[in-house]
This record gives structure tokens, sequence and C-alpha cells, in this order.
């Protein structure tokens, strides 16, 4: 995949925004009487595998912010395991980005925990092991 295409698929939304889209979407499902039975059965249907795949994100998002609390590279609350050149390109926020004296640049954990779900430079952090 073409860098220009990667930041087009990224989306950036959390888990409650979705779950609330889909409450809206069944409502005006139910209320359109131009649906058939069976249309509106498959649409609901769909949305409940969407559903389903949220399940899994929260799952996915929690153990983000566990990994955020207990890598050893997260030193006041940034990674310093990446260093992230061109944030917007990986669709990570601006204000999630910490610009260092130089001039690298750190990804907040605190604010963008999301990053630490599938990093491959996790360790956990070994305080007070022998």
């Amino acid at each position: 995949m073409a860098d220009e295409e990667l930041s087009s698929t990224i989306i950036l939304t959390s888990t409650s925004e979705l779950e609330s889209e889909i409450k809206k979407i069944e409502e005006e499902i139910k209320t359109h009487e131009q649906f058939d039975i069976d249309s509106q059965k498959k649409v609901l249907e769909e949305l409940e595998r969407v559903k389903k795949s949220i399940s899994w994100l929260k799952i996915a998002e929690s153990q983000g912010i566990w990994k955020s609390k207990t890598c050893r590279h997260g030193i006041s609350g940034s990674c310093d395991a990446w260093n992230v050149s061109d944030p917007i390109k990986l669709g990570i926020p601006e204000d999630a980005v910490n610009t260092n004296q130089d001039g690298s640049k750190r990804v907040s954990i605190n604010k963008f925990y999301s990053i630490c779900i599938t990093c491959p430079l996790y360790e956990a952090n070994r305080i007070n092991q022998t």
C-alpha cells in the first residue's frame, strides 16, 4: 500500500462513538417503513457483526492501556522506543505528540495509548526484580 493511501485508511474514533452511531442507525432503520422485513433483517444482522467487532476493539483498547502503563519504554507518559517523524501520516493526533529538545517526536501514551496495542517493542517494566 502506498504511503498516500495509508493515511486515508486510518480512522480515529472511539468505540463509544461507534456504539452511539450504531444505535442511531438501528433506530432509523426501525422507523423507515420503506425497508421490507428481509432488508431490515439483513441490515440488523450486519449491525450485530459490527457490535461484535466493537467488543474486540474494547479488549484491544484495554490491552493498550495496560501496556502503556507497564512498558519499560513508557517514560514520563511518552513512549521512548519510537521516534515518530510523521505522526499525521500514521494517524496519530497532533496533540498526542511530544517534541523533544533534539527535535525527535515521541508519542504521548497517556493521550494515545492505542499505539501500544500491537507494539512489537513492548517490554514489561522489570523494576525490583532480581
